[in-house]
């Protein structure tokens, strides 16, 4: 792993921070209806955007790659935790009073969590009160699966300028009029500004959140989880026209439940891991993968069972990375004439933000579905044109249901031990989670609320 982190480091420029190499997450064999929102970024109007608002109305942003840009990222650097806004750290005291966030201490690390993360002997860390999707503890509120007869396409680690990686995928992406998620490195969007330009508008593809550093998330305290989450938010909206990213996805598949209550309660996001892994990250190293067994797991995968569909672990960041991306594309093709014959539905191939739109059905844009971000549908749709809490927020927020005093439930999930059986059963244990009467948006918008106006302007 760290022969191949120092690979890619030394094809990129020194401003770019890449520390990409997952830990492997085996299928469990579970079905769990995705809860993924449609849209990937919050209404300008939402609370959320009040801890990213740089000035009055957000205009104008600098020009993205500019040094005005670039200058509001300098204090960053690679321990984001020493340059935190109080807007953020008010925002994570008022989840942590109203007992959103649960109350243990993080994972134990050996290097800072740049490839390690444990926890104490004798913890099974697959079941309530952890609930670590590292160790296949599929939580309510996370997303692993696609609905059935759909692929929702992801690239993790990006943006990277190296010739092979990022730019020869989009050249690819573009060609075939194909969108995926790409799952962005913050630092390393300050490093390939261009390059992320290409993503989102030359693409129009949806941008979400891998983090600033690319650690262990469960080995970082609350205050580092909020700048390691914070600022890749920051560095998105100031590069989008203010457009507030809902989804991402922990580097590892590395969250817990205090991660992940800090990443939704925090900053409204919904935790995305996945249901295969191509391995791809592995190539890089000695004794990894090879381009033959990543396509014949695809080939495999792709005619196998179509419920639920697919979201696959793949990457942006070496050149064989972005070979596997392009030999896997027409096996999907294959795959679906081969079902035809079969009398099955041909797979429908969208990004992740697409799953749940109403992109396959050509819907999008009807009640039923959310657009792609938090305060916006796309790319191009105005940035307060959506709702951003299921059923309307503002009907709701003056609800006696949607207080911080709510009565206390269980939240309760299954999970997997490592190592153990494909679709082994952990026996679940509850823990106690104040939202859990109103639901998880619910709760985080009447927490920020209260924030909002008290709340200083960020830089």
């Amino acid at each position: 792993m760290i022969a191949a982190v120092s690979l890619i480091l030394s094809a990129l420029s020194a401003s770019t921070l890449v520390l990409a190499a997952p830990r492997p997450i085996s299928q469990p064999a579970l079905e769990k209806k995705s809860a993924l929102p449609t849209h990937w970024y919050h209404k300008r109007d939402h609370p959320v955007h009040e801890l990213f608002r740089r000035g009055p109305g957000d205009d104008p942003l600098p020009a993205v790659g500019s040094p005005e840009w670039a200058a509001n990222f300098a204090g960053v650097g690679q321990t984001p935790e020493n340059n935190i806004p109080q807007k953020w750290l008010d925002a994570l005291a008022a989840a942590e009073h109203a007992g959103l966030i649960p109350n243990f201490a993080p994972a134990l690390t050996t290097d800072g969590g740049l490839t390690t993360s444990s926890y104490p002997p004798g913890t099974n860390a697959g079941q309530e009160p952890i609930c670590s999707s590292m160790y296949q503890c599929r939580h309510q509120d996370d997303v692993w699966d696609a609905p059935a007869n759909m692929i929702g396409l992801s690239v993790d680690d990006g943006p990277v300028s190296y010739p092979t990686a990022s730019p020869r995928l989009y050249d690819f992406l573009k060609a075939n009029n194909q969108k995926v998620t790409h799952f962005m490195i913050g630092a390393n969007i300050l490093g390939n500004p261009q390059m992320f330009l290409r993503a989102y508008e030359e693409l129009e593809d949806d941008i979400a959140v891998h983090t600033w550093t690319h650690r262990h998330m469960s080995t970082l305290t609350n205050r580092q989880l909020v700048a390691d989450l914070g600022w890749t938010l920051q560095i998105i909206h100031d590069s989008t026209g203010g457009r507030v990213p809902q989804y991402w996805r922990p580097p590892f598949g590395d969250a817990d439940n205090r991660v992940r209550a800090v990443a939704m309660h925090v900053f409204g996001m919904t935790t995305v891991i996945w249901n295969q892994d191509s391995q791809d990250w592995t190539m890089a190293a000695p004794g990894g993968t090879t381009l033959p067994a990543i396509q014949a797991a695809f080939t495999r995968w792709l005619n196998g069972p179509r419920n639920p569909g697919l979201i696959v672990l793949q990457h942006e960041i070496t050149a064989d990375d972005v070979t596997a991306f392009i030999n896997m594309y027409p096996l999907i093709a294959a795959a679906s004439e081969a079902g035809r014959a079969q009398g099955l539905e041909p797979w429908r191939v969208v990004s992740v933000s697409q799953l749940f739109d109403g992109s396959a059905d050509g819907t999008q844009g009807s009640s039923e579905h959310e657009g792609w971000y938090q305060n916006s549908w796309n790319n191009t749709a105005a940035v307060d044109d959506v709702d951003i809490i299921d059923g309307g927020y503002a009907a709701s927020i003056s609800d006696a249901s949607l207080t911080a005093s709510a009565t206390p439930t269980s939240r309760a999930a299954n999970g997997t031990a490592p190592g153990g059986p494909t679709g082994t059963t952990i026996p679940t244990q509850s823990v106690s989670i104040n939202s859990a009467t109103v639901g998880k948006k619910g709760v985080w918008a009447t927490v920020a609320l209260g924030l909002v106006g008290v709340f200083a302007l960020v830089l």
